[in-house]
């Protein structure tokens, strides 16, 4: 059974990048932020350290992408710090 909150996570996720008119890209750099902060707030029980993580993530995908293997933009690093909202309980 999936976790309730990767369930809304996955949905938040899909439906702002949706109703954003994102971009493809934008929408898996998102995904992937989603992932990455839920598994990091799951295990750490910190949403701030799976908004950290994601945020790491962003930025090692732009290093990774600035050595010439990808195009750099600050934009993917924000799509990606973006899915680590579905974290938070409000």
């Amino acid at each position: 059974m999936t976790h309730p909150l990767l369930r809304s996570a996955l949905a938040g996720a899909f439906s702002l990048t949706l109703l954003s008119g994102c971009a493809v890209d934008k929408a898996h750099h998102a995904a992937a932020g989603a992932g990455i902060s839920i598994l990091v707030t799951e295990i750490t029980g910190s949403p701030l350290k799976g908004c950290a993580a994601a945020l790491a993530a962003g930025l090692a995908k732009e290093a990774w992408d600035s050595t010439g293997r990808g195009h750099v933009e600050a934009a993917d690093v924000a799509a990606t710090v973006l899915g680590c909202g579905v974290t938070w309980r409000f």
